[in-house]
């Protein structure tokens, strides 16, 4: 498979150890469970049921919902991801019933149709295609790999909410990089243009660009019935509340009959 496009942000962005690092507060074991109990309690998926994890990165859910005895394959472009998604895999689990670690694309998934019972993109996964009209391709890639009533549930910003609350710049301190971030909104509200750049312990400067498109709720709906699904409900946060321009997050349930 080509991994080259000219979309090379994202490729630098989550090759990079300081992605992890720089993301390790919003990606701890607490936050992990909520997402995860959050997703059966939409899905109210089964033992037993096939469940894609796209993207992946580098494995938290997977490798928490094979603890719980799911079948998971965690899917990621990102090379680094996945080589620590593979070293965090436990002892026990390694013997017993590991994910599935696969690299590929959203854009054109190496599986065949009607494979998955879940799909699962969270984290603000959706939306890092090249061209907008990348995310309805993603969204068709994930209907044509769901099996007859699967169903996927993507998880994003609500962009509503975003916009008026994002800082031009936000600096912080983690691990022992200093990052500064200078972030504006583009395409009509459509997109964030996130600058950021890091410097270690040691005075090195490495420099990223995050550009990822922007939803919400009606958007992700649209997308979704463009693709064949049929929305179950539109979530605002973790907690399963209804969706609504001030949430802070829009979560789209979906399903393909």
């Amino acid at each position: 498979m080509h991994f080259k496009t000219k979309n090379e942000w994202c490729f630098r962005f989550f090759n990079s150890p300081d992605y992890l690092d720089i993301y390790q507060d919003m990606t701890g074991p607490l936050r992990t469970e909520a997402e995860i109990a959050f997703c059966q309690n939409v899905l109210h998926w089964r033992p037993g049921q096939l469940i894609l994890d796209a993207p992946c990165g580098a494995g938290r859910h997977s490798i928490y919902l094979s603890k719980q005895g799911h079948a998971v394959v965690g899917l990621d472009f990102s090379s680094y991801l996945l080589q620590k998604a593979g070293a965090s895999l436990p002892s026990f689990l390694r013997k017993k019933s590991p994910p599935d670690f696969v690299r590929g694309l959203l854009q054109n998934l190496p599986f065949g149709d009607e494979t998955f019972d879940f799909i699962i993109c969270l984290f603000s996964s959706f939306g890092y295609g090249e061209k907008e009209i990348d995310n309805l391709q993603i969204m068709k890639e994930f209907a044509r790999l769901l099996r007859p009533n699967g169903k996927v549930l993507i998880d994003v910003m609500n962009r509503h909410f975003i916009a008026p609350r994002l800082s031009p710049v936000y600096e912080s301190s983690c691990s022992d990089l200093f990052v500064r971030e200078e972030r504006t909104i583009t395409d009509n509200g459509r997109r964030l243009h996130n600058l950021i750049q890091v410097r270690d312990s040691r005075g090195e400067k490495r420099q990223y660009l995050y550009n990822p498109w922007l939803f919400d709720g009606d958007e992700l709906s649209q997308l979704g019935e463009q693709a064949g699904l049929t929305i179950e409900k539109i979530y605002g946060n973790f907690y399963a509340d209804e969706y609504s321009r001030s949430s802070e997050r829009a979560m789209m349930a979906a399903v393909k009959r």
